[in-house]
């Protein structure tokens, strides 16, 4: 891991991981159906937008770890990753070396060079430009 990588804190993790949940309960759809309760698990599309939440969130770039910590119990490592490969190939999340993930608002120019996804990079210089 390189010195300039920042490190996601545990209060950060756990900040993080209570809106997935308050965003899962939001957007999960329960119907009633005599005297039961059925919640019905969410469609990728959803669970895609949490993810675009949660990187909003964190304002910096997440490693696999982090992420399977926040996500941990709610979606599954294997649904996670083709998420994460789907928001990738649509260019809407930028993968870095060491398997970290990133808006393009949120990638360092100084790391643009390390993005996995060459077609974000147009998106993140033009990104930068406005900031």
């Amino acid at each position: 891991m390189s010195s300039k990588q920042k490190v996601l804190s545990r209060e950060a993790a756990e900040r993080l991981r209570k809106l997935v949940i308050e965003k899962y309960n939001e957007m999960q759809n329960i119907m009633e159906i005599g005297d039961i309760s059925v919640a019905t698990a969410l469609v990728d599309d959803d669970i895609e937008k949490i993810v675009l939440v949660v990187l909003g969130e964190a304002k910096q770039p997440l490693s696999w770890r982090d992420l399977k910590t926040i996500f941990g119990g709610i979606v599954g490592e294997d649904r996670l990753r083709r998420i994460l490969g789907s928001l990738k190939a649509k260019n809407e999340v930028a993968e870095l070396t060491h398997t970290r993930y990133a808006l393009p608002e949120y990638v360092p120019l100084s790391e643009i060079n390390r993005v996995k996804n060459p077609g974000i990079i147009k998106k993140i210089l033009e990104q930068k430009e406005v900031q």
